[in-house]
């Protein structure tokens, strides 16, 4: 484990945030090596077993977060759609897996919490770490999930969910679809309840998740599930495709939803924002249109990017038009990806280019 981590070091991160944070896992896991390896140990077995798990995590995150695999271009979407929710800079670390899933790991802060009370070092560093799969990587059209995924983030940090189940007990509503209504749980045995409420609580994460991402990527969010999870049946882990689409699809439209509602309250009481559209819409056809990247001015636009890229691609591929009528069906999709990805791209050069001009 040390071997991996001491290589990860000498990898091009050009992220000083990351550089830092390696170093601060390679003290831990010297001196952990160190202290169980004195005669006698002077660490608890148990304790140094489950730090050496916890590291061997998060260096898992690491290695897919390389010059050569890392998807910059989202992750730098992912970082600003954060901003305004968490206090300080993502650490955003990648896995590529060879897998259709999308999911987001955070840190374990017991174990951060735990080695600087045992061993006295700090790390600094609070990753998020996302997988993707490698066929995405470079498609950032079909990382859409990602924002679904940081809304999980934000939700487990900022503990809303949770704070939505005691200003709004699951007892007293609002009733999910699929779901027992809140009126007739008390017909439920107590092992039933307890079923209920976990399935409650997964819903609604689920559900926040979904009107996050929909905050930043608009439509987009509905049309990827309608392509990939079109009629999924209600389960304990996710409500069902037609009820995350009514939900959807009342955010869109501003119509009142007592689902929406509930967690507009929360926020407000946890002083955190509420969620609206947080991306402007742009016109793609002048430039993508014509097979040129779109240039990106603002981070509404970077966000307006992926709804309005995902329309784009959905109406050419289907029937393909000027010069999109000349590229053959199966390679618009690589083509309108790669378009997307160089306009995000051309935004972070041009930020770096006026911040070190400014500087």
């Amino acid at each position: 484990m040390l071997l991996q981590l001491d290589r990860l070091a000498e990898t091009p991160y050009f992220s000083l945030e990351l550089d830092n944070y390696i170093s601060d896992l390679r003290r831990v896991t010297r001196e952990l090596i160190s202290r169980i390896s004195a005669t006698p140990a002077t660490l608890n077995e148990e304790v140094a077993r489950l730090a050496l798990e916890n590291i061997w995590e998060l260096t898992q995150f690491l290695t897919g977060s390389t010059t050569k695999q890392v998807p910059y271009e989202v992750v730098y979407a992912i970082e600003r759609a954060a901003r305004g929710w968490t206090s300080s800079p993502l650490l955003v670390t990648t896995a590529i897996v060879q897998e259709s899933s999308f999911f987001f790991q955070g840190g374990q802060e017991s174990f951060f919490r735990a080695m600087e009370a045992e061993l006295g070092i700090v790390i600094k560093g609070r990753p998020v770490q996302i997988a993707l799969p490698y066929i995405y990587r470079h498609k950032p059209l079909f990382c859409i999930p990602l924002f679904h995924e940081l809304g999980h983030f934000v939700d487990s940090a900022r503990d809303i969910v949770v704070a939505s189940l005691l200003q709004f007990p699951p007892e007293s509503g609002p009733a999910l679809p699929g779901l027992t209504p809140p009126a007739d749980v008390s017909s439920l045995s107590a092992g039933e309840k307890r079923i209920w409420d976990g399935v409650v609580k997964r819903h609604r994460q689920e559900y926040f998740a979904d009107l996050f991402s929909a905050a930043y990527v608009g439509k987009a969010t509905k049309g990827f599930l309608e392509q990939f999870c079109p009629d999924a049946e209600v389960a304990h882990t996710h409500p069902s495709s037609s009820a995350r689409f009514a939900l959807l699809d009342d955010f869109y439209e501003g119509r009142s939803n007592p689902i929406i509602d509930m967690f507009q309250k929360t926020l407000a009481a946890r002083g955190l924002p509420k969620l609206e559209k947080m991306f402007d819409t742009v016109d793609l056809e002048p430039s993508t249109g014509d097979v040129r990247p779109f240039q990106v001015e603002s981070d509404r636009q970077l966000f307006g990017l992926f709804e309005s890229g995902w329309d784009f691609l959905m109406t050419q591929w289907q029937s393909g038009s000027s010069h999109w009528a000349h590229i053959a069906p199966d390679d618009r999709v690589d083509v309108a990806n790669d378009l997307i990805e160089k306009a995000i791209r051309n935004r972070m050069i041009r930020e770096a280019w006026n911040a070190a001009v400014d500087s």
